[in-house]
């Protein structure tokens, strides 16, 4: 349902990472938060620059990934959003310092900043009405990664750690449709308000 980058495993240290961790409520993860800028493969072997943002309210999230063709962010090649209702359900069994939550996709939108057709149809964006500068919803056209666009509620958990300054959602490769994730990912998101 809403994208996000899904990371490996992460290895909780011993004693002072667990001691270090808090118990994630509602209240703590309100608020926007950032990624730093990610290198990411292009389908035609290059690199390009991501960044990515979610912002929760009391009863709303929302997360955007835009891409940019340079380090310094000046090209950008598109940008995908995502927002809901999202509602939490108390600590995430299994993974310490964690709080399960519910999210329900209210839209996903595509809109692209530049005329490469090529690149939309390596994404799965073929079959949208792709137009420059106009967000479009791509809920019935996407056909393929990187975007997860389904209609079920995400069973999902996010940790908020680090003195509430990072936010980390759920990990793993699993059906989110269907169970839990039972680990938190690397991708981190900074409190920027």
């Amino acid at each position: 349902m809403l994208l996000r980058a899904l990371g490996a495993a992460l290895c909780l240290t011993p004693l002072t990472a667990t001691l270090a961790m808090a118990d994630t409520n509602p209240d703590a993860v309100i608020g926007t938060w950032q990624t730093e800028v990610a290198t990411v493969p292009t389908p035609d072997g290059g690199t390009a620059y991501q960044l990515m943002k979610t912002a929760f309210t009391e009863d709303q999230q929302e997360i955007s990934v835009s891409v940019f063709a340079d380090p310094q962010l000046e090209m950008q090649l598109f940008e995908y959003s995502s927002a809901g209702p999202w509602e939490p359900q108390g600590p995430a069994a299994g993974v310490a310092g964690a709080m399960a939550i519910n999210l329900t996709n209210a839209y996903s939108l595509v809109t692209i900043f530049v005329d490469a057709p090529d690149l939309w149809a390596a994404i799965g964006l073929a079959q949208c009405p792709l137009v420059i500068g106009v967000a479009v919803d791509i809920t019935d056209c996407v056909n393929g990664p990187p975007f997860t666009v389904t209609d079920c509620v995400d069973l999902d958990i996010v940790m908020v750690d680090q003195d509430g300054q990072r936010l980390r959602y759920g990990g793993g490769e699993v059906d989110r449709c269907v169970v839990r994730p039972t680990e938190v990912s690397t991708v981190e998101y900074f409190r920027t308000e």
